[in-house]
This record gives structure tokens, C-alpha cells and sequence, in this order.
């Protein structure tokens, strides 16, 4: 198919086109002024200073915690080993073993090479029966026990799951199984764990106990809120603020323990972008539609600045940060991405979810993308990408009415008015007086602002419309510490493993992801989006895919493994 659509007029046509306007552009006066900029910025001292800090390995790394932890890796994978040496022993003599054994060597001897396509069919048949008489929690185990069976087969399968998160999100809402629709996610950290425990014990080939660097960031700040828990708030409501806090950062260990390549890496993101493409269309369907904006997500000036879309997600500004996070994602694959068809594919689905973004409404997501592409062009030296997003943001400013009255109205003193009358700012005093009041140890988990507090009708909670503010007020000074060496971890060892990838496809992602980052800790300064379970999940798992990248993907070359190979004892 490929060769009639490369031989094809408009192909033609499209190529001469792309290289008309890009050899314009590279004879450019522009581009001479672009070139002279980077050349000026690479040789001032800020950029020296950058680039030295992020090569320096930290003092931190070698304390005697780094090396404790690095030490118990090591005896873990050492018991781990004799546990491997006793299971393989035990399962090549099980019945199950014979059973699955002999099941396959039949269905070959039956069907032939076409003997796992006809697995598939009987399952498939076996799923529809099910439906058909059996109640909708049992059709849910069956398929969980094949789905089970299917990603261990490959365990980076379960990380792609994590990709999914938004989809399989919905669909545990809308569904309504039970109470597996308040609890699937957590059992969803359960099973990845349980593939990773599985696949640490099993598979001793390729897989050892390593730590990355932003482990022991993350472990402290766990450590610091469970005991502020059980200080401040220890009861239901208490646990319930506190799963909300750290349950979701456990992706990034998920995501980083069960990757084992740079392809399964590369699978990940272009999985998140598929979820990207789905949401976007089911989010450009609803304007088409003229789907009813909730009336909380306008305010009264704005009444006829049109539909703010909120696809599956149910909050146009959580699904305006999810696409600010997969937007610069799909465009260093563009730049990066040698075919040109997949070059088309991801151009498509960039304007797909730009187009979105855009009928979001969402301010926060607008200025979250811009410094994302800024600070990916900037480190990718494509400095073109910024001319392209000031004339992007021009035409949309210019054609596109929604755009122009969501910006009018950001600088029209009636917006100013409403934030200090009853808007986002109006709550900031208020917040910072309970900070005062209980500066140590904070308000407690779910005692204030935020979904938590808010679901659970707590008197006088309310959503403060800054997230490090909410945080501050409920963990105290201590635990907002924590959180924040927790974040800056979570960001910085990003941008340190720009240094250490060298495939192009590769680098386009960890710089695209660490300006996707940044672009997300920017939005949480006006809005709780770290309160949306999708949007801490794929914060956290663009931050694992740019460590596994940098640090892990070779196999045992983080800085804690380095040193325990120098001192076997502590």
C-alpha cells in the first residue's frame, strides 16, 4: 500500500510543498536570528551553569541512606535468585505445567500454525456465552484471569495498562461493577506490583533489583505523610485524604520496574497518545453535539463564549492538562520519526488534540502547552517550533471565537473582580489563615480543600484553586517540604537523563516530557489538577519513562548500583 501512496500526486505534491516552505525557511532571516540566538545562549554563563548542574551527580546520592538501600537491593536479588532456582525446579514438575504443556502441543497437532488464532476464536466464543448467562461481575473475572494471562506472557504489558489509565477510568465509572468502580485502581496497583514481584522472582535473565534515582525522594515523602496521618488524621477520612496523596505516585515505580526496553518505552508513549486521539475525538464530537457545559466550569461574563468540551474526563481542565502533557509528546515524534508516514500519523493526531485543547476553554492548559513547546525547542534547539507556536496561537486568537473571548476575558477587570469576589483568589487568604494556624503538622489528610474533603461534604472545606496552597494547609510545613523535594526529583532526574540518551526518537521524548512536566507544575499554581487521578498518573508515568530512558534501560547503570558495586558492605 505503501508504494501506491508514495508514488501518488498528492504525495508529490506534499513533499515538494514541505520542502519549498522548509528550505524557505532555512534561508530565512528568521532562522539566521534563531541560529545567532542559540549560539549567543550556549556561550552565557546561565547555560553553562545549567548544563553543569544537571551533569553533577548529587552529593545526596552517596549518603549512607543511598548506600543502605543500594546494599538491600542487592541481598533481595540475591534471595530472589535461590527462590527463581526452587520455582523453576517445583513448575517443570507441576500439573499445570503438563496441563498448559499439552494443551498447546494439541492445539498445534490440531490446527496446525494457525493454532493460537484458534485459541483466540473459542475464547472469544467462550467471552460471548458468558455474557449471555452469566452475571457482569463474572464476565469481569474471566476476562481479568485472560488479561492476566496475556501480560504475563510480556510484562511490560501491564506498564502499557498504565497508559490506558483515562480509558479504563471511564469505563470503571460508567460501568458501575459494583464496588469494583470505587476500588479498580487500587486493585490495579495491586496486580502491577504483584506482575513485577512475579517478574523479579521469575525472570532473572534481564531483570534485577535496581533503584532509580527518584525512589528514596518519593520513599521520604511517603514516610513523612503516613506519620503526619497518623499524627493529624488518623481516621477514615484521614486514610482517604492520605491514598489520594500517595497512591498515584506509585505509578512511577510501576512504570519503571516493569519497562525492560527502549521500545516498550517508545509503546508506552505512543499508547498515551492513542488515549490522547480517543478523548479528543469524544471531546470534538461533544462541541460538534453542542454536549451542555456544566454551568460551574463558566462564569456569568462568559456565558456566550461557547461549549468548554470535557470528553471522558468530566472537567475541561483536566482534560486540557492531559493533552498539554501529550501534545509535545506527539510533536518530538514528528521531528524525531524517520517514515513519513508516521510522520502524517503523529502530524494527524497532534491537530487532533490541539483542536481539543483549544475547545477545552482551559486558560491553564493554553499558557501549559506554549511553555512546554518553548522549553522542548529550546532544548532540542528547535527553535522554529516556537515561530510556529506564536503563528498557531495568532490564527487562534484571530479565527477561533472561544479563544478570543476566554483571553478578552482574562484581561477584562471583571475577571479580576470575580476571582477576588468569589472566583480562585478570593479563597488564598482564607487557606493561608488555616496554614498560620496550624503551620507543623498541617490540618490533617481530607480536613480541607480539594476532592477529598469536598466529596465527603466536610463543613467549610472548599476547593482552593492551588494545589501547593492545599497541600501546604493539609500536610504543614514538614510534608509540603517533603512533597516538594518529592516534585523537584520527580522533574530534575528528567532533565538530567537528556544527557544520557542517545537514540534521537528517545531524546525527543524525555525533552518533550520534562517541558510537559514543568507546563503541568505551572497549571496546579491556579487549579487542583494534581487532584485528578489521570492527571497525577500520567505526570508520574512521563517522569518514569524519562529515567527508565536515561538511567535504567541499560540494565544496572543507575548512580545506587554503581556504588554498591564499589562497596559490597556498608
Amino acid at each position: 500500500m505503501w508504494k501506491y501512496i508514495s508514488n501518488s500526486l498528492l504525495y508529490s505534491l506534499l513533499i515538494y510543498i514541505y520542502k519549498l516552505f522548509s528550505n524557505a525557511f532555512r534561508n530565512s532571516l528568521i532562522n539566521k536570528i534563531l541560529l545567532k540566538i542559540s549560539e549567543w545562549n550556549q556561550s552565557s554563563l546561565t547555560y553553562k551553569i545549567v548544563q553543569d548542574y544537571t551533569a553533577r551527580t548529587p552529593k545526596y546520592v552517596y549518603s549512607l541512606t543511598y548506600r543502605f538501600l543500594a546494599f538491600c537491593g542487592n541481598k533481595l536479588d540475591y534471595i530472589a535468585e535461590n527462590i527463581n532456582s526452587a520455582y523453576s525446579r517445583a513448575y517443570k514438575n507441576s500439573l499445570l505445567y503438563k496441563l498448559i504443556k499439552g494443551t498447546l502441543n494439541l492445539g498445534e497437532k490440531c490446527f496446525g500454525k494457525w493454532y493460537r488464532v484458534a485459541f483466540f476464536i473459542i475464547i472469544a466464543i467462550i467471552l460471548c456465552l458468558a455474557g449471555c448467562f452469566l452475571p457482569k461481575i463474572a464476565v469481569v473475572g474471566i476476562i481479568g484471569v485472560l488479561a492476566t494471562i496475556f501480560i504475563l506472557r510480556d510484562f511490560e504489558r501491564a506498564a502499557y495498562l498504565v497508559g490506558l489509565y483515562p480509558i479504563l477510568y471511564f469505563i470503571a465509572v460508567e460501568t458501575n461493577i459494583g464496588s469494583l468502580a470505587s476500588t479498580w485502581d487500587e486493585l490495579l496497583i495491586i496486580f502491577c506490583i504483584g506482575v513485577w514481584f512475579y517478574r523479579w522472582i521469575v525472570d532473572r535473565r534481564d531483570f534485577s533489583f535496581n533503584w532509580s534515582p527518584v525512589d528514596f525522594p518519593l520513599f521520604q515523602f511517603f514516610f513523612v505523610a503516613i506519620v503526619l496521618f497518623v499524627v493529624a488524621s488518623f481516621d477514615s477520612l484521614g486514610f482517604d485524604g492520605l491514598r489520594s496523596n500517595i497512591e498515584y505516585l506509585m505509578f512511577f515505580f510501576i512504570v519503571v520496574k516493569l519497562l525492560r526496553s527502549e521500545n516498550g518505552a517508545k509503546n508506552l508513549v505512543k499508547i498515551m497518545i492513542f488515549t490522547g486521539i480517543f478523548m479528543s475525538v469524544i471531546g470534538i464530537y461533544q462541541y460538534i453535539a453542542k454536549v451542555e457545559t456544566p454551568a460551574y466550569w463558566t462564569d456569568k461574563v462568559e456565558a456566550t463564549s461557547g461549549p468548554r468540551v470535557f470528553s471522558i474526563v468530566g472537567s475541561p481542565n483536566v482534560l486540557g492538562c492531559l493533552l498539554a502533557m501529550l501534545i509535545p509528546l506527539a510533536i518530538s515524534l514528528v521531528f524525531s520519526e524517520k517514515h513519513i508516514l508516521k510522520k502524517l500519523l503523529y502530524t494527524f493526531a497532534t491537530g487532533l488534540m490541539g483542536v481539543c485543547l483549544i475547545l477545552t476553554g482551559s486558560r491553564s492548559s493554553w499558557i501549559a502547552l506554549g511553555l512546554a513547546l518553548i522549553i522542548y525547542a529550546i532544548l532540542s534547539k528547535k527553535y522554529k517550533l516556537i515561530i510556529g507556536l506564536v503563528v498557531v496561537a495568532a490564527l487562534a486568537y484571530s479565527f477561533v471565537p472561544t479563544v478570543q473571548s476566554r483571553i478578552s476575558y482574562l484581561l477584562h477587570p471583571e475577571y479580576i473582580a470575580s476571582s477576588f469576589r468569589g472566583g480562585r483568589f478570593s479563597k488564598w487568604p482564607k487557606a493561608l489563615e488555616m496554614f498560620y494556624n496550624n503551620p507543623i503538622f498541617g490540618t490533617g489528610f481530607g480536613k480541607f480543600g480539594g476532592a477529598v474533603a469536598t466529596n465527603n461534604k466536610v463543613k467549610g472545606a472548599f476547593y482552593v484553586d492551588n494545589y501547593y496552597l492545599k497541600a501546604a494547609v493539609e500536610m504543614g510545613i514538614f510534608g509540603f517540604i517533603s512533597f516538594l523535594i518529592a516534585l523537584y526529583n520527580g522533574v530534575v532526574w528528567p532533565l538530567r537523563a537528556i544527557r544520557k540518551v542517545e537514540d534521537n526518537v528517545s531524546k525527543g521524548i524525555v525533552q518533550s516530557g520534562f517541558g510537559a512536566m514543568v507546563g503541568i507544575l505551572f497549571t496546579n499554581i491556579v487549579l487542583n489538577n494534581f487532584d485528578a487521578p489521570s492527571v497525577t498518573t500520567y505526570f508520574w508515568t512521563i517522569s518514569a519513562i524519562c529515567v527508565y530512558l536515561g538511567f535504567i534501560r541499560k540494565g544496572p547503570t543507575n548512580v545506587l548500583t554503581k556504588i554498591i558495586a564499589k562497596n559490597e558492605s556498608i
